[in-house]
Protein backbone atom coordinates (compact mmCIF):
# COMPACT_ATOMS: atom_id res chain seq x y z
CA UNK A 1 0.00 0.00 0.00
CA UNK A 2 1.42 3.42 -1.17
CA UNK A 3 1.79 5.97 2.04
CA UNK A 4 -1.24 8.37 0.44
CA UNK A 5 -3.60 5.73 0.26
CA UNK A 6 -2.41 4.02 4.19
CA UNK A 7 -2.95 7.62 5.01
CA UNK A 8 -6.68 7.69 3.33
CA UNK A 9 -7.38 4.41 4.72
CA UNK A 10 -6.46 5.18 8.33
CA UNK A 11 -7.60 9.00 8.35
CA UNK A 12 -10.75 8.87 5.48
CA UNK A 13 -12.20 5.38 5.10
CA UNK A 14 -11.41 4.18 9.05
CA UNK A 15 -10.96 6.78 12.13
CA UNK A 16 -10.52 6.49 15.64
CA UNK A 17 -12.39 8.51 18.62
CA UNK A 18 -12.40 8.47 21.75
CA UNK A 19 -15.25 7.40 24.10
CA UNK A 20 -17.23 10.30 25.80
CA UNK A 21 -21.08 9.75 25.60
CA UNK A 22 -23.91 7.69 26.40
CA UNK A 23 -24.06 6.60 22.66
CA UNK A 24 -20.52 5.95 22.74
CA UNK A 25 -20.10 3.55 25.38
CA UNK A 26 -23.01 1.81 24.17
CA UNK A 27 -21.07 1.46 20.81
CA UNK A 28 -18.30 -0.05 22.97
CA UNK A 29 -20.36 -2.69 24.32
CA UNK A 30 -22.21 -3.53 21.04
CA UNK A 31 -18.78 -3.93 19.39
CA UNK A 32 -17.55 -6.11 22.35
CA UNK A 33 -20.54 -8.65 22.42
CA UNK A 34 -20.12 -9.15 18.74
CA UNK A 35 -16.41 -10.04 19.34
CA UNK A 36 -16.28 -11.55 23.03
CA UNK A 37 -19.10 -13.82 22.30
CA UNK A 38 -17.28 -15.62 18.94
CA UNK A 39 -14.15 -15.39 21.11
CA UNK A 40 -15.01 -16.87 24.31
CA UNK A 41 -18.01 -18.94 23.08
CA UNK A 42 -19.84 -16.73 25.37
CA UNK A 43 -23.86 -15.81 25.46
CA UNK A 44 -24.57 -11.98 25.73
CA UNK A 45 -25.97 -12.41 29.16
CA UNK A 46 -22.81 -14.27 30.18
CA UNK A 47 -20.71 -11.63 28.64
CA UNK A 48 -22.80 -8.93 30.87
CA UNK A 49 -22.86 -11.15 33.97
CA UNK A 50 -19.13 -11.63 33.67
CA UNK A 51 -18.22 -7.69 32.78
CA UNK A 52 -17.24 -8.19 29.40
CA UNK A 53 -19.53 -5.52 27.72
CA UNK A 54 -18.53 -2.83 30.42
CA UNK A 55 -17.06 -2.92 34.18
CA UNK A 56 -15.61 -0.74 36.81
CA UNK A 57 -12.51 -1.18 34.95
CA UNK A 58 -13.80 0.79 32.19
CA UNK A 59 -14.94 3.95 34.32
CA UNK A 60 -10.87 3.96 35.54
CA UNK A 61 -9.96 3.62 31.38
CA UNK A 62 -9.70 5.77 28.42
CA UNK A 63 -11.56 3.77 25.69
CA UNK A 64 -11.02 4.88 21.77
CA UNK A 65 -13.81 3.45 19.13
CA UNK A 66 -12.58 2.88 15.31
CA UNK A 67 -15.34 3.78 13.06
CA UNK A 68 -15.69 2.63 9.36
CA UNK A 69 -16.78 6.34 8.34
CA UNK A 70 -19.07 5.23 4.72
CA UNK A 71 -21.39 3.55 6.67
CA UNK A 72 -20.74 5.37 9.74
CA UNK A 73 -20.59 2.13 11.60
CA UNK A 74 -18.35 0.79 14.40
CA UNK A 75 -15.85 -2.18 13.62
CA UNK A 76 -13.59 -1.87 16.52
CA UNK A 77 -12.33 -0.69 20.23
CA UNK A 78 -9.48 -0.68 22.75
CA UNK A 79 -9.05 0.26 26.78
CA UNK A 80 -6.17 2.38 28.00
CA UNK A 81 -6.93 1.48 31.90
CA UNK A 82 -5.11 3.58 33.96
CA UNK A 83 -3.62 3.76 37.47
CA UNK A 84 -2.81 6.93 38.67
CA UNK A 85 -2.17 8.33 42.87
CA UNK A 86 -5.69 9.08 43.18
CA UNK A 87 -7.43 5.58 41.34
CA UNK A 88 -9.71 2.83 43.57
CA UNK A 89 -8.60 -0.06 41.94
CA UNK A 90 -4.81 0.20 42.29
CA UNK A 91 -3.78 -2.91 40.07
CA UNK A 92 -4.26 -3.84 36.77
CA UNK A 93 -7.02 -6.18 35.12
CA UNK A 94 -4.06 -8.62 34.06
CA UNK A 95 -3.20 -8.92 37.76
CA UNK A 96 -6.81 -9.08 38.93
CA UNK A 97 -8.14 -11.53 36.11
CA UNK A 98 -5.10 -12.62 33.97
CA UNK A 99 -3.41 -14.62 36.41
CA UNK A 100 -0.33 -12.84 36.17
CA UNK A 101 1.75 -12.33 39.63
CA UNK A 102 1.72 -9.22 41.30
CA UNK A 103 5.51 -9.24 41.37
CA UNK A 104 6.13 -9.37 37.53
CA UNK A 105 3.96 -5.93 37.46
CA UNK A 106 6.29 -4.33 40.28
CA UNK A 107 9.39 -4.48 38.42
CA UNK A 108 8.66 -2.21 35.90
CA UNK A 109 5.76 -0.31 38.09
CA UNK A 110 8.59 2.53 38.78
CA UNK A 111 6.79 5.64 38.73
CA UNK A 112 2.84 6.55 38.22
CA UNK A 113 0.50 7.01 36.29
CA UNK A 114 0.48 3.39 34.34
CA UNK A 115 -1.44 1.94 31.82
CA UNK A 116 -2.58 -1.81 30.27
CA UNK A 117 -3.53 -1.98 27.06
CA UNK A 118 -7.03 -4.24 26.91
CA UNK A 119 -10.14 -5.23 26.19
CA UNK A 120 -9.24 -4.74 22.14
CA UNK A 121 -11.64 -5.92 19.80
CA UNK A 122 -12.11 -6.38 15.78
CA UNK A 123 -15.62 -7.25 14.11
CA UNK A 124 -15.45 -10.33 12.63
CA UNK A 125 -16.78 -8.87 9.04
CA UNK A 126 -15.49 -6.13 7.58
CA UNK A 127 -16.66 -4.00 4.70
CA UNK A 128 -14.28 -4.59 2.03
CA UNK A 129 -11.66 -2.11 1.14
CA UNK A 130 -10.56 -2.26 -2.99
CA UNK A 131 -8.75 -5.27 -3.32
CA UNK A 132 -6.86 -5.36 -0.05
CA UNK A 133 -7.38 -8.83 1.22
CA UNK A 134 -9.34 -9.13 4.74
CA UNK A 135 -5.93 -10.53 6.80
CA UNK A 136 -4.20 -7.39 5.20
CA UNK A 137 -7.31 -4.82 5.84
CA UNK A 138 -7.33 -6.46 9.89
CA UNK A 139 -4.05 -5.77 10.33
CA UNK A 140 -4.10 -2.18 9.41
CA UNK A 141 -7.12 -1.64 11.45
CA UNK A 142 -5.18 -3.30 14.84
CA UNK A 143 -2.80 -0.80 13.62
CA UNK A 144 -4.98 1.91 13.90
CA UNK A 145 -5.98 0.67 17.34
CA UNK A 146 -2.81 1.10 18.77
CA UNK A 147 -2.27 4.44 17.13
CA UNK A 148 -5.23 5.38 18.75
CA UNK A 149 -2.78 4.40 22.33
CA UNK A 150 -0.09 6.38 20.88
CA UNK A 151 -2.35 9.57 20.65
CA UNK A 152 -3.15 8.72 24.31
CA UNK A 153 0.23 8.03 25.76
CA UNK A 154 1.20 12.23 24.06
CA UNK A 155 -2.11 13.84 25.94
CA UNK A 156 -1.30 11.91 29.34
CA UNK A 157 1.99 10.77 30.41
CA UNK A 158 1.54 7.12 31.44
CA UNK A 159 5.04 5.84 32.41
CA UNK A 160 4.96 2.49 31.78
CA UNK A 161 2.87 0.46 29.17
CA UNK A 162 1.69 -3.27 29.72
CA UNK A 163 -0.52 -5.77 27.63
CA UNK A 164 -1.29 -9.29 27.70
CA UNK A 165 -1.40 -10.77 24.85
CA UNK A 166 -1.76 -13.62 22.18
CA UNK A 167 0.91 -14.66 19.87
CA UNK A 168 -0.55 -13.52 16.96
CA UNK A 169 -1.11 -9.89 18.04
CA UNK A 170 2.06 -9.64 19.36
CA UNK A 171 3.39 -10.87 16.32
CA UNK A 172 1.65 -7.81 14.35
CA UNK A 173 2.48 -5.16 16.63
CA UNK A 174 6.52 -6.40 16.47
CA UNK A 175 6.09 -5.67 12.69
CA UNK A 176 4.79 -1.84 13.32
CA UNK A 177 7.84 -1.02 15.16
CA UNK A 178 5.80 -2.31 18.58
CA UNK A 179 8.51 -3.49 20.69
CA UNK A 180 6.85 -4.97 23.77
CA UNK A 181 9.15 -6.69 26.35
CA UNK A 182 8.10 -10.17 27.81
CA UNK A 183 8.11 -9.59 32.06
CA UNK A 184 6.94 -13.03 32.89
CA UNK A 185 5.63 -16.55 31.67
CA UNK A 186 3.20 -17.60 29.34
CA UNK A 187 -0.13 -17.75 31.77
CA UNK A 188 -3.24 -19.85 30.62
CA UNK A 189 -6.57 -17.16 29.95
CA UNK A 190 -8.62 -18.11 27.42
CA UNK A 191 -5.58 -19.72 25.64
CA UNK A 192 -1.93 -19.20 26.32
CA UNK A 193 -1.04 -15.42 26.66
CA UNK A 194 2.37 -13.53 27.68
CA UNK A 195 2.75 -10.43 29.86
CA UNK A 196 3.96 -7.74 28.18
CA UNK A 197 5.46 -4.07 29.12
CA UNK A 198 7.41 -1.11 27.74
CA UNK A 199 8.26 1.98 29.05
CA UNK A 200 5.98 5.11 26.96
CA UNK A 201 8.96 7.19 25.73
CA UNK A 202 10.52 3.81 24.23
CA UNK A 203 7.66 2.79 22.24
CA UNK A 204 6.32 6.36 21.11
CA UNK A 205 9.96 6.58 19.38
CA UNK A 206 10.15 3.12 17.96
CA UNK A 207 6.92 3.70 16.21
CA UNK A 208 7.60 6.97 14.68
CA UNK A 209 8.25 6.09 11.18
CA UNK A 210 5.38 3.93 11.33
CA UNK A 211 2.89 5.42 12.94
CA UNK A 212 3.70 9.25 13.54
CA UNK A 213 2.07 11.01 10.22
CA UNK A 214 -1.15 9.12 11.13
CA UNK A 215 -0.89 10.40 15.04
CA UNK A 216 -0.39 14.04 13.97
CA UNK A 217 -3.19 13.85 12.01
CA UNK A 218 -5.76 13.08 15.23
CA UNK A 219 -3.28 15.26 17.47
CA UNK A 220 -4.16 17.99 15.39
CA UNK A 221 -7.62 17.35 14.89
CA UNK A 222 -8.18 16.97 18.46
CA UNK A 223 -6.76 20.48 18.59
CA UNK A 224 -9.47 21.69 16.22
CA UNK A 225 -12.19 19.97 18.11
CA UNK A 226 -11.22 19.29 21.60
CA UNK A 227 -14.73 20.65 23.74
CA UNK A 228 -15.49 16.54 23.66
CA UNK A 229 -12.30 15.26 25.19
CA UNK A 230 -12.04 18.07 28.02
CA UNK A 231 -15.73 17.62 28.90
CA UNK A 232 -14.38 13.87 29.19
CA UNK A 233 -11.65 15.04 31.81
CA UNK A 234 -13.92 17.18 33.86
CA UNK A 235 -16.24 14.37 34.26
CA UNK A 236 -13.99 11.43 34.81
CA UNK A 237 -13.29 11.97 38.59
CA UNK A 238 -9.65 10.55 38.33
CA UNK A 239 -8.30 12.94 36.06
CA UNK A 240 -7.65 16.57 36.11
CA UNK A 241 -7.07 19.22 33.52
CA UNK A 242 -3.35 19.57 34.66
CA UNK A 243 -3.07 16.30 34.06
CA UNK A 244 -3.19 16.35 29.93
CA UNK A 245 -1.01 17.64 27.29
CA UNK A 246 -3.09 18.91 25.10
CA UNK A 247 -2.76 22.51 25.24
CA UNK A 248 0.82 22.57 25.37
CA UNK A 249 0.42 20.19 22.39
CA UNK A 250 -1.49 22.54 20.41
CA UNK A 251 0.83 25.32 21.06
CA UNK A 252 3.54 23.69 19.49
CA UNK A 253 1.43 22.63 16.68
CA UNK A 254 1.32 26.40 16.08
CA UNK A 255 4.68 27.30 16.15
CA UNK A 256 5.81 24.79 14.36
CA UNK A 257 3.71 23.15 12.18
CA UNK A 258 3.75 19.68 11.24
CA UNK A 259 7.24 18.93 11.36
CA UNK A 260 7.23 19.53 15.11
CA UNK A 261 10.54 17.71 17.00
CA UNK A 262 9.04 14.43 18.63
CA UNK A 263 11.33 15.64 21.64
CA UNK A 264 8.78 18.45 22.11
CA UNK A 265 5.30 16.00 21.14
CA UNK A 266 7.09 14.18 24.46
CA UNK A 267 7.38 16.98 26.79
CA UNK A 268 10.16 16.07 27.87
CA UNK A 269 14.20 15.71 27.64
CA UNK A 270 14.39 12.74 24.71
CA UNK A 271 17.54 11.69 23.30
CA UNK A 272 17.85 11.28 19.86
CA UNK A 273 16.22 8.42 17.92
CA UNK A 274 18.80 5.96 17.34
Amino acid sequence: MHSEDFFNLLTQEYSIKLATSPQDFQAVKEVRREVFSHKYNMTPTLLENKGYLFSKDDIQSFIYLLRHNTTNSYVGTVRLFFINGTTPLQKLPMQKDGNVKDNVIKNMMHTFPICEISRLALVNTLPRYKDYSALRLRTYLAMLLMISTRLNLFLYHQNTIFAIMEPSLHLILKRQNVRFRQIGKPVEYYGIRTPFGIERKKLLQDTEETMGTITRHYLKELCQNPDSFWEFIDNNPYLERSDIQLDRICQLFKEYGDDVDLSLLLGEDAPSMA
